[in-house]
């Protein structure tokens, strides 16, 4: 449908780092590569809404990335857009999480960076930090994969963050990403949405018959259907129904916008163009903004979820105050990194962004409690 909009293979601006090609396309190798780090494994470990409940079906990290890298490849199918370079961006947009969830960044920001954001800490793990080759450092990634997890969410307005990697491989801040990356991000929103709404129910903090006190709202609902259904039927139906609806919108507002934009006829014009192509209609943008308030004040912020807030963060604060007291703590490897007071700094927003909640918790009780 839009293929001529999609970014192609053998089109790209390559790596950083010079490779031998193999029998797959440069994003087929990038998405192997994104499958098989340290980083990608540790999602299975790291929290995306519930800190302490370790419930056998409640979503954490890596399975909300498998979800929204489905969505994103779903769509950029539909759109006749590269599905492999969606889905690099959509499985990278989270390795730079620190454990605990936005409490581990908002205690990371508290307490060794102003600046900190996890999109920065993925392009570091990508990058830098992940150590598998002998001729470098990171993974090695396309630029059209970089750049895209580096902007899935747009433009970048602060550039207090150094993210060219050479004089020869830098990024252009102030442009849009692809197509690919822009369904990756709105990927992300549609994903977490629905998923959040599922384990909300599931976790009993919702009910159907509250939700449908907000009828209005929840519109696309049919509340008389789902009132007769088995509990865990109903809470799947409301949850898909959330996907449906935005999914649908997406692609018609999307379709209708590429096809009354006969100035857009590349990738590039893509880029150039001052606003996302991807994207909701007015009224179900309005509804995203419902959805996402509606989590906030009654999930997010629900004593069910609220009550581990504390422990999660006097477990992050101890560590933090920890290593930077006693840098011997931390194993030589990244011991030796450290040459003056700014690279401790970094080293420990390293260190603690790549503990999973579990590690976090045993290296609390081994060296502060």
């Amino acid at each position: 449908m839009f293929s001529n909009l999609a970014v192609l293979p053998e089109n790209s601006k390559g790596r950083l780092y010079d490779e031998i090609n193999d029998h797959r396309s440069l994003y087929e190798r990038d998405r192997d590569r994104i499958y098989h780090s340290t980083a990608f494994r540790k999602l299975k470990d790291k929290t995306q809404v519930f800190m302490f409940e370790k419930g056998d079906y409640y979503r954490n990290r890596l399975t909300h990335t498998l979800e929204v890298s489905q969505i994103a490849r779903s769509i950029s199918r539909k759109l006749s857009l590269n599905e492999d370079l969606t889905e690099c961006i959509a499985l990278s947009h989270d390795l730079g999480h620190s454990p605990f969830g936005h409490v581990g960044e908002e205690i990371i920001s508290q307490e060794l960076d102003a600046n900190f954001n996890h999109n920065y800490q993925s392009f570091r793990q990508i990058t830098l930090l992940e150590k598998r080759y002998v001729n470098f450092d990171g993974l090695n990634l396309t630029w059209e994969t970089i750049d895209g997890l580096i902007k899935h969410n747009g433009i970048i307005q602060e550039t207090i963050k150094t993210y060219d990697l050479s004089k020869n491989f830098t990024f252009d801040l102030y442009k849009n990403p692809s197509l690919e990356a822009q369904i990756a991000s709105l990927s992300d929103d549609i994903a977490y949405i629905a998923h959040d709404f599922d384990d909300a129910l599931r976790s009993g903090i919702f009910s159907i018959s509250g939700l449908a006190k907000n009828q209005d709202q929840f519109n696309f609902i049919d509340f008389s259907y789902i009132a007769n259904l088995d509990k865990s039927v109903a809470r799947n139906y409301f949850s898909r129904s959330i996907m449906n609806f935005l999914i649908l919108d997406l692609l018609n507002e999307t379709e209708t916008t590429l096809m009354n934009s006969p100035q857009i006829k590349s990738c590039v014009d893509v880029i150039n163009n001052p606003n996302f192509l991807i994207k909701f209609s007015p009224v179900v943008l309005e509804k995203v903004k419902f959805l996402k308030n509606y989590l906030f004040e009654y999930f997010y912020t629900s004593d069910f979820v609220f009550k581990n807030r504390t422990q999660a963060e006097k477990i992050l604060v101890s560590i933090i105050k920890l290593l930077n007291n006693d840098i011997n703590i931390l194993p030589s490897k990244w011991r030796d990194k450290i040459q003056d007071d700014k690279d401790k700094n970094q080293t420990i927003v390293d260190y603690v962004c790549g503990m999973t909640d579990q590690y976090a918790i045993n290296f609390y009780n081994t060296y502060a409690s």
